[in-house]
């Protein structure tokens, strides 16, 4: 019983890391970071410092999967993936790209409550009726 929750616990977490993976992967494909600067800034008539300058306030200046041009571990650790993907697995989910929205773990907090208290409820009336 104990090998089974074991196997089942980690093909979760490979399951999450595979769908973290194309789901990053699908996001910038589709908005490279000048797109969601241009996005964020206000339109088509943007001027090339502000991308860059919006790109540097929120860590898009960086290569997406692989930095060359730092030493060891860093190649990986300095990368647009690391810090916005594998981060999300220490639950620290980062500010938000927007002016006006701030911390997004304080927010999922603050919310959290609510989900939980609709959920927990339901989630033990469908086992008690999955039972029955």
């Amino acid at each position: 019983m104990i090998n089974y929750i074991i196997r089942r616990v980690l093909y979760g977490v490979l399951i999450l890391a595979g769908v973290n993976l194309v789901t990053f992967f699908l996001f910038f494909s589709v908005n490279t970071p000048d797109d969601m600067a241009r996005m964020n800034i206000g339109g088509k008539r943007v001027t090339q410092e502000l991308i860059d300058k919006w790109k540097v306030e929120r860590g898009y200046d960086k290569p997406l999967y692989w930095n060359d041009k730092e030493p060891g571990a860093q190649k990986l650790t300095d990368t647009i993936f690391w810090e916005r993907s594998v981060s999300l697995f220490t639950l620290r989910f980062g500010r938000s790209d927007s002016e006006s929205a701030g911390d997004i773990g304080a927010e999922v907090a603050q919310r959290m409550g609510v989900s939980l208290k609709l959920a927990l409820p339901l989630f033990a009336l469908q086992v008690l009726a999955s039972v029955a």
